[in-house]
């Protein structure tokens, strides 16, 4: 009966101040939409990594602009590591050649403006061991003749994503914190009436954390089911076309097993609903000294 309580009345300020609470779902569904990208693009990256190793080959792409000395230096490297059982040169003109070989028929229309090949020049490293493929990988990092660029940027873009979660975060906090004070500056009389009758500090806080922790979950779920929604049609359409070779996994939206990380849902509603209570603490703390 208590609960019904505290739920009717945070369910009327939200309806009251619906504008700042529309703005406040909205920053929460933003900041949850990013981390949903940060952890479907992990997911993706390792899968790669772990075809890779049952591959049991590396692709060690050259620089364009790298002198010939230092590609012959790198094939003697490659030739003279114990772990490789074979290799070979793939030059740019064959690297054209085989990504027109697996567009197929849509290969003239993707390539069709392109000016020159951007493709590099690469040496295809088979390795005795799958276990050895990191191993023999990280080798290569330091070599003058390569180029790290691709996972350079990968790496810039994750954590430019996170950079971006955190800051939508903060924002989704001071929007909900905002609601709440609006909330209590519109109840202060109620309030202070409530303290007088001897209300507990609990009694009075839990209408205001419900009232973040709504906002919170409301965002966080819309932005699971926006994030595996596309993430799914994504996969669907890669998998029906000539790029299937890009091979992209769908992120689980439930629970995938009890091991973390859990599905997009629970993971986000998680992270939504504390940042929705955690917003509300921010208020209340400041706005009613207990």
């Amino acid at each position: 009966m208590r609960f019904r309580f505290f739920l009717d009345e945070a369910l009327g300020s939200l309806r009251r101040n619906w504008v700042i609470t529309l703005a406040a779902v909205l920053t929460v569904f933003i900041s949850m939409v990013i981390l949903g990208l940060v952890l479907v693009m992990n997911r993706n990256l390792n899968q790669g990594a772990t075809s890779l190793k049952n591959r049991v080959m590396i692709e060690v792409f050259i620089r364009d602009e790298a002198p010939v000395d230092q590609v012959e230096a790198l094939k003697n490297t490659i030739a003279g590591m114990a772990e490789v059982k074979s290799f070979r040169y793939i030059s740019k003109d064959e690297a054209l050649r085989e990504f027109r070989k697996r567009l197929g028929a849509d290969a003239d229309q993707i390539l069709q403006n392109l000016t020159t090949n951007p493709l590099p020049a690469s040496y295809r490293i088979y390795v005795k061991n799958a276990d050895q493929v990191d191993a023999v990988a990280k080798r290569f990092f330091n070599e003058p003749a390569v180029d790290n660029s691709p996972g350079s940027t990968l790496d810039l873009v994750t954590k430019g994503m996170w950079g971006g979660t955190a800051l939508f975060a903060v924002a989704g906090v001071l929007l909900i914190s905002t609601t709440v004070r609006l909330s209590i500056f519109a109840r202060r009389n109620e309030i202070e009436i409530m303290r007088l009758v001897g209300a507990t500090n609990w009694f009075i806080r839990w209408p205001f954390m419900l009232e973040g922790f709504i906002t919170g979950l409301f965002g966080s779920i819309a932005a699971a089911v926006g994030v595996w929604g596309v993430n799914k049609a994504l996969a669907d359409w890669i998998s029906g076309s000539s790029l299937d070779f890009l091979s992209v996994r769908v992120y689980p939206l439930w629970f995938k097993s009890t091991a973390w990380p859990l599905g997009l849902m629970p993971t986000l509603v998680l992270f939504g609903a504390l940042l929705g209570s955690f917003g509300s603490g921010i208020a209340l703390r400041r706005y009613l000294r207990v």
